[in-house]
């Protein structure tokens, strides 16, 4: 009856078409082909009507369920691309009777359809294995037992499949024929194309991993690489130095070697300050009314209930001086770790560290912040009846000698 019915409509078309002047050879094909452009017309249609229902019907009732497996689903848009097999599937059932008079055209667009299935699938099956992911994810035993290097072997093996089974398809051979051939040729295969199946590997272990994007800043003391990934290609990586040089490292070298990553220092709060300046131990003692009277007239503040033993000295003022300052500055992560604190004492005076987070993490901008924050601190030491220690150089000594002199003349 289908049959019956386009065959129908293909000569009443056919017969307007030559009314309108068309010869016959060109109105019999357009009549012909104008059938299929409808169906693919009506193709992409139900696709949108499958997506429409989808994203507004089946997203409510995801959002209502109290389970989350079937949110991770929809998440990973495995509703999604089981909806862009309706097209292919509607496509197959009407092609043939559309135009049966073209048994070379309807081969060809089968072949397209097969090839379109067949990758859509494995679309299909990789966003399946990505829910299933999450979805182990959210229960306790993932912690102790993760399954992502399972998960990730898993889409290698269904993308080898599915290569396997597209490139069987477009040869009109069994996948068994391909496989047995490529037995025989993988001694070889592997032998000339080594490089480039370590970096196809390495490729697909850095983007899985999320190990390294464009961008990036790494470093590299092996390869005396230091500075931002620019081209990420199947064989090398090219990184920028901070010299403006290049460095070409192998692909593969980044999973077999280890190299550092600064991304995750702007992800996780900024950039770290970790640095210390040295007290000179003769200067530290404990602080008497007329210090913080004086402290007082130089509008420092100054907090008279100490929370600790030994706050009251002046370089507990100190301390408590810098850390409410440090507070006070907007780029300071104020959620991450912050802190003013001394170290074991050393030969050459009492190691005072700063320890904070800078945000933005821009290098320029952090090493200027960090200049203008020491250079704040050496200024006020003094204030504090404070000094910072440095070795006696020549002419410390030749000062400290001409003193002595005076002292010796005077006592005479």
């Amino acid at each position: 009856m289908h049959e019956i019915t386009t065959k129908t409509l293909n000569t009443g078309f056919k017969s307007r078409l030559m009314e309108w002047g068309f010869s016959d050879t060109m109105a019999g094909y357009t009549a012909d082909f104008s059938s299929l452009i409808i169906i693919l017309f009506l193709s992409v249609i139900v696709y949108y009507i499958a997506k429409f229902i989808i994203n507004k019907f089946l997203k409510q009732l995801v959002e209502r369920s109290v389970s989350k497996w079937d949110d991770h689903l929809y998440e990973q848009k495995v509703f999604t691309r089981l909806a862009m097999l309706l097209p292919a599937l509607v496509m197959q059932v009407s092609l043939a009777p559309s135009i049966s008079k073209y048994p070379d055209a309807i081969k060809y667009i089968e072949l397209a359809i097969h090839l379109y299935i067949t990758f859509i699938v494995l679309r299909v099956i990789i966003s399946f294995l990505n829910a299933v992911y999450h979805i182990y994810g959210d229960l306790d035993i993932s912690d102790s037992k993760p399954i992502k290097g399972y998960v990730q072997i898993g889409k290698i093996i269904t993308w080898v499949v599915g290569g396997i089974a597209m490139i069987s398809v477009l040869i009109g051979k069994s996948p068994l024929t391909l496989l047995a051939g490529l037995g025989a040729m993988s001694a070889v295969i592997m032998l000339i194309f080594k490089d480039s199946l370590l970096g196809f590997v390495a490729g697909v272990q850095l983007s899985s991993n999320k190990m390294l994007h464009i961008g990036d800043w790494i470093t590299m003391p092996k390869y005396n690489t230091d500075g931002t990934v620019i081209d990420v290609s199947l064989v090398t990586v090219k990184v920028r130095n901070f010299d403006n040089s290049v460095s070409c490292i192998p692909t593969y070298t980044l999973v077999t070697d280890s190299f550092q990553n600064w991304r995750s220092m702007g992800e996780a709060g900024g950039r770290r300050m970790k640095r210390s300046i040295l007290i000179d131990l003769g200067t530290i003692h404990f602080a008497d009314e007329a210090l913080i009277e004086y402290l007082k007239t130089k509008n420092i503040p100054v907090d008279d209930t100490p929370k600790w033993v030994g706050t009251r000295t002046n370089l507990g003022i100190f301390r408590q001086y810098i850390l409410e300052y440090l507070r006070e500055i907007p780029n300071i992560n104020q959620d991450a770790s912050l802190m003013v604190r001394t170290l074991q004492p050393t030969p050459n005076g009492l190691p005072l560290e700063l320890y904070a987070f800078y945000v933005p993490p821009d290098w320029a901008e952090f090493e200027d912040f960090q200049a203008c924050l020491f250079e704040h601190i050496l200024s006020v030491l003094p204030e504090f009846g404070l000094k910072a220690f440095q070795t006696p150089s020549g002419r410390d000594l030749v000062l400290s000698g001409g003193l002595a002199e005076q002292e010796g003349e005077i006592v005479k």
